[in-house]
């Protein structure tokens, strides 16, 4: 997702990463930049879902609401939740939070 604001970060890498990188780049044919913003947007997109996890695993929020925040279908939460062992935590309460979110839109 490209925003129409942007900015420029500089960061200090090791050689081992930027080879790792060029190789990439080149396997990809993509110049660095594209790739480290497309990385970059991934990292995020993943370490949103670990939070969303967390919330969940903690009983903080529900299935629906942390799918929302994570930015994935409900469904793909669930199959997340799946893969990291994490148990379902749902009762009738969480089925009227969600009903309730779904009627907000």
């Amino acid at each position: 997702m490209v925003c129409g604001v942007t900015g420029v970060i500089s960061l200090r890498l090791s050689e081992d990463t930027l080879r790792k990188l060029d190789e990439l780049s080149t396997r990809e044919g993509k110049d660095r930049s594209t790739l480290i913003r497309e990385l970059l947007e991934k990292g995020i997109q993943e370490k949103n879902l670990d939070n969303a996890v967390e919330l969940y695993r903690r009983g903080e929020a529900t299935g629906w609401r942390t799918a929302q925040s994570a930015g994935v279908s409900l469904w793909n939460f669930l199959r997340v939740l799946d893969e990291r062992g994490v148990l379902l935590q749902y009762g009738e309460r969480d089925l009227e939070r969600d009903l309730s979110a779904l009627r907000e839109g």
